[in-house]
């Protein structure tokens, strides 16, 4: 295992890690059946599945083409592409519970309208993404890294209205992606200066 292989699974074992602690905690103080509402097929709400699975195949798309390293290594099954599996799951619902649900329903509370919401989501989702340019140790890839990500968020949290609050759609739609692209994006984030992240300023 090389070098970048060691950091890329120290990174997203420390990030699940930190990430499973909260989730835990909440599903454990939650009620019954909070599950199903986290991972649960819903009915009713048909636009927010066919736009979570739009949202999840363009975001994937636009990483493959926009990084070389996820296009290169994207059909790749090693350790370190298993060790997402867990991460995919801790991640893609924490982040959408806390980025979404919790945000966007504390910004609904103090009277702030959809289009606020959504912004509000975004904008944070996007500053938190920007870690992965510190990884490279390139501001040109964190501003790139929080650009994107903050489209992301955006689309996140506008099928998060669109399905009437339902965080399962938003989940789903994250989960997916970071199992196809994790952990490349990871390891181009750290090897930013050798596999055009870099160059091209994207997340």
């Amino acid at each position: 295992m090389d070098r970048t292989t060691r950091k890329s699974a120290a990174i997203l074992t420390a990030i699940m890690a930190v990430e499973a602690v909260p989730l835990v905690l909440t599903l454990l103080s939650s009620p019954p059946g909070v599950a199903g509402r986290l991972w649960g097929w819903h009915p009713g709400i048909a636009a927010a599945w066919v736009g979570a699975a739009a949202v999840a195949t363009a975001y994937v798309l636009y990483a493959r083409h926009s990084l070389p390293l996820v296009r290169q290594r994207f059909f790749d099954i090693d350790g370190l592409k298993l060790l997402v599996v867990p991460f995919a799951i801790v991640t893609g619902t924490f982040e959408e519970l806390f980025f979404r649900k919790m945000l966007m329903d504390w910004a609904a509370r103090a009277g702030a309208g959809a289009l606020v919401q959504i912004v509000a989501s975004a904008v944070i989702f996007g500053a938190a993404h920007a870690v992965w340019g510190l990884f490279g140790r390139q501001w040109r890839v964190a501003l790139g890294a929080a650009l994107a990500t903050g489209v992301l968020g955006a689309l996140l949290a506008g099928l998060y209205l669109l399905g009437g609050r339902q965080v399962a759609p938003c989940a789903w739609a994250h989960m997916l992606i970071n199992l196809a692209i994790e952990p490349w994006l990871v390891m181009a984030a750290v090897s930013a200066g050798r596999d055009g992240w870099a160059r091209r300023g994207t997340a």
